[in-house]
């Protein structure tokens, strides 16, 4: 117990990186008594350890003065590059991206991981050479939602300090190491099996965990069936390796042994097996680069064997916690790694289900219960996830995985060809049933964390033999699952959600019953900002667009559409750039709940490009919401003496210096503006001018490069607007800068 208490007691300093946990922790340990007080002392000093590297790790990040800055490192390159053809810009370019080890720099000293992006580079970087590069440095800020992901805390749990952009590169000595010999097993890999494109992305990431080959659709195929956690060499992985050398070390290594070394006599054919099953673990665990998940197998292996040396029993709880605590100790900001929580959790319930549960039960019930954390933790549900994974987990383990490492380590071609041929047969599979559950998951409102626990703790309780309360209460569980929505809204009352969706825009109004999407933040050739924050926005929530208003066709606003169901009403300035789409033209107008909308820009003879937008005004309970896409001050000219008074404003072309003129505001009189912009862009949005003109007019600006998401409802209390900046009412540590505090 005293070790799963420590290793809770660095995650809670971790996570809140305050110091208010660390007394906490000493008031619980000076709580348990006298005798055991001093065992229990051991928490305040794991949580404060787990404070003190937080802060470290906030003080190695990129200073602030280095904030877009190229400078000269020499260094090695530690990861195994990803090599990527995409669509940037309207052309296709072959990016690289890598971990990059830097040595001690005069303007920032020490060592540091710096993630590199390469765009169409002279040469390709390979793993585990020294370079000298000259990088464009930025902080891995990232966007700020209610959902999505949190870069910020995904670049600190991995320890990288900076992301850069790659200017020039110099080789100054050849690739050596284990990043090195990573990437030639994969190369191997991919070669042997280059006629199937599924297989050359499928068992490189089975080899080396390198997913760089899994395109966008493969992808999408393995989560949509819960079978994402395959593509990881995982606990599962190392297991099943671990355990097919036991068995062979206990048959043909061991007896062998014993007949040419007496004195090994001593020990069992059961303890001298794991032997070569720690060894050949631990190398198949460094081919994975040393994951959060292979870490946590290997030390469970360790317990185990030395138990089994000692000869004694040791239960899955205690090695899982000695394994937590090994980790956590090693790499205390693990523990803000969704990697982390996945693997611990995955072993926790099947330690919790094998109490009174047989394994036919037990392949059933896992996988419901890794589906309800993978929906919290990933936005996405994959209600087929049981069925699909009594398939694939046997396929992958027996034979897929054996196949891909004795084809790897034999050198046979044909062995990797078999393997290859049944990951395509594993595809065909999951495309099928994600077809199957894509209707079934539509109207499933995501859970959030807190839902998702209630949820696996319900159906857990359900599946005891006996609870201490009667089991027609355990459906209380589902309430804050079947309640979790967004704060109801009075009529003639509206409110805007600005996503923080970076150099782009997205806007949700939404009134009492209904709710209007305007534009759709951008897209690219593997995801969009629609599918990562919109979507499990909507699903959390439980809401779906009754329309959507796509302001013109340029990517920053218009691509998210393609995500969205077909069936969704949608007016555009420009119809012909966005498929699917209804001319926007002035005069239209429509009611939702006593709020107005009415079309007030472009006309029937709409010009093109930025001044083609639709522009909206919201009319609710004396507020007024306008929303004016990527208009410039020539169609704020032309509407001269037309424009309402608001008492919001959402700034044309996320602040630029074209939009937003001083004639505008004159007759609008915003009280408040917003900028949806991304942070430190080379476009300089919001424009300082703007800025100036806005003070000038005592307009308070809201931008969600700052502030990240942004709520604004209408009709507050005393005639004051209820205003949610994400970045400061649920700000986290990592999103800001060191310094000890106590709350």
């Amino acid at each position: 117990m005293q070790r799963w208490g420590m290793a809770l007691a660095i995650m809670a300093g971790c996570w809140w990186g305050v110091l208010w946990p660390v007394l906490v922790c000493l008031l619980l340990a000076l709580a348990a008594g006298r005798g055991r007080a001093s065992a229990w002392l051991w928490m305040p000093v794991a949580c404060l350890y787990g404070v003190w590297q937080m802060q470290t790790g906030l003080a190695q990040r990129l200073p602030d003065d280095l904030q877009g800055k190229s400078l000269t490192f020499t260094g090695q390159v530690i990861s195994v590059p990803e090599n990527q053809a995409r669509i940037r810009f309207g052309r296709r370019q072959q990016e690289q991206h890598f971990t990059f080890e830097t040595d001690d720099h005069p303007d920032w000293p020490g060592s540091h991981r710096i993630r590199v992006s390469s765009y169409d580079p002279p040469r390709a970087v390979n793993g585990g050479e020294r370079l000298q590069v000259q990088l464009k440095l930025k902080a891995g800020r990232g966007l700020y939602n209610a959902t999505g992901l949190d870069l910020a805390r995904h670049d600190l749990a991995q320890g990288v300090a900076a992301r850069a952009t790659l200017k020039g590169v110099e080789l100054l000595e050849p690739g050596a190491g284990l990043s090195h010999w990573r990437q030639r097993f994969a190369g191997a890999v991919q070669d042997a099996v280059a006629s199937s494109p599924i297989a050359k992305g499928v068992l490189p990431a089975l080899v080396v965990g390198d997913r760089s080959g899994l395109d966008n659709r493969l992808l999408a195929d393995f989560q949509a069936t819960g079978a994402a956690h395959l593509l990881a060499i995982s606990g599962l992985h190392v297991a099943i390796v671990a355990g097919a050398i036991w068995w062979l070390g206990r048959l043909l290594l061991v007896p062998l042994c014993q007949w040419l070394w007496p004195f090994t006599r001593r020990f069992t054919q059961q303890q001298l097996a794991w032997l070569p099953a720690l060894f050949v673990a631990a190398g198949y665990s460094a081919l994975a680069g040393f994951s959060l998940p292979t870490q946590r197998a290997l030390v469970m292996l360790l317990v185990l064997a030395v138990a089994s040396l000692r000869r004694r029993e040791v239960s899955v709880w205690n090695s899982l916690g000695w394994a937590l605590l090994a980790v956590l100790l090693t790499q205390p900001l693990s523990a803000l790694s969704q990697s982390l929580w996945l693997s611990f959790a995955a072993v926790a319930v099947i330690a919790a289900l094998m109490m009174g549960h047989s394994g036919r039960r037990l392949m059933l019930l896992l996988p419901v219960q890794i589906m309800l954390l993978s929906a919290a933790l990933f936005s996405q549900w994959s209600l087929l996830a049981p069925v699909a994974n009594l398939v694939l987990i046997p396929l992958y383990s027996l034979l897929i995985i054996p196949l891909t490492l004795l084809g790897v380590l034999s050198g046979l071609d044909g062995l990797l060809e078999g393997a290859g041929a049944a990951v395509e047969l594993s595809v065909l599979i999951m495309r099928w049933l994600a077809e199957l559950s894509a209707p079934m998951g539509a109207n499933l409102p995501l859970p959030t964390v807190t839902s998702a626990l209630c949820l696996m703790a319900g159906l857990f309780l359900w599946l005891l033999p006996a609870v201490p309360f009667p089991k027609r209460l355990l459906p209380f569980w589902l309430l804050p699952w079947l309640t979790q929505s967004l704060a109801p809204l009075e009529e003639g009352q509206w409110e805007l959600t600005a996503f923080d969706v970076g150099q782009g825009l997205a806007l949700a109004v939404r009134t009492r019953d209904h709710l209007l999407l305007y534009d759709t933040g951008a897209s690219w050739s593997e995801g969009s900002m629609a599918r990562s924050i919109i979507l499990p926005w909507l699903s959390r929530n439980g809401v779906v667009p009754d329309r959507m208003v796509i302001s013109h066709g340029d990517n920053d606003h218009a691509g998210g559409n393609r995500d969205f169901a077909g069936s969704i009403p949608r007016l555009s300035g420009e119809p012909d750039r966005v498929p699917g789409s209804a001319a926007c033209v002035a005069g239209d107008a429509w009611n939702w709940d006593g709020v107005r909308f009415s079309v007030l820009w472009p006309p029937e003879d709409r010009p093109a490009g930025n001044d083609a937008s639709c522009v909206v005004l919201v009319e609710g309970k004396d507020w007024r919401l306008l929303l004016p896409g990527d208009i410039s001050r020539d169609v704020e000219y032309r509407m001269l003496g037309q424009w309402p008074e608001v008492d919001l404003l959402v700034l044309a072309h996320h602040g630029s210096q074209s939009s937003t003129s001083a004639a505008l505001l004159r007759e609008v009189r915003p009280d408040w503006a917003l900028a949806s912009a991304g942070y430190q862009h080379y476009f300089g949005h919001p424009h300082r001018a703007v800025l100036s003109r806005l003070a000038s007019s005592g307009v308070t600006v809201l931008r969600t490069d700052e502030d990240g998401m942004i709520v604004f409802r209408g009709d507050g209390h005393d005639n004051v607007p209820l205003i949610t900046k994400w970045r400061q009412q649920h700000a986290r540590p990592w999103q800001q800068p060191a310094g000890w505090r106590f709350w």
